[in-house]
């Protein structure tokens, strides 16, 4: 007796959800419960733009006791040397 009526309360069940559908669709107006058919988006996306190389220009070498005597002869002044914090922990080397 239990199987039968399990089958018969699945029947039901089958049919209450049919109807729950059809009367969604005919509520809503489109079908809900159908798969979307999956197709790629094709958007016009924008093209890729590439900037122009930069121009890197190479400085000649350039000596620093004439840098200091265009200095003086600009400002008026001898330039100071740099003041170094009492905790650095940096040191300058002897030799480059």
């Amino acid at each position: 007796m239990y199987p039968q009526l399990l089958t018969y309360l699945l029947e039901f069940i089958k049919y209450q959800d049919q109807m729950i559908r059809t009367l969604q669709t005919l509520l809503i107006g489109k079908n809900m419960f159908e798969k979307p058919t999956e197709e790629p988006v094709h958007k016009p996306y924008r093209k890729l733009q590439v900037d122009d190389l930069p121009i890197i220009e190479t400085h000649g070498k350039l000596n620093y006791k004439i840098l200091l005597e265009n200095y003086s002869m600009e400002h008026g002044k001898p330039l100071k040397p740099v003041k170094r914090h009492a905790r650095s922990i940096m040191t300058v080397p002897k030799t480059m």
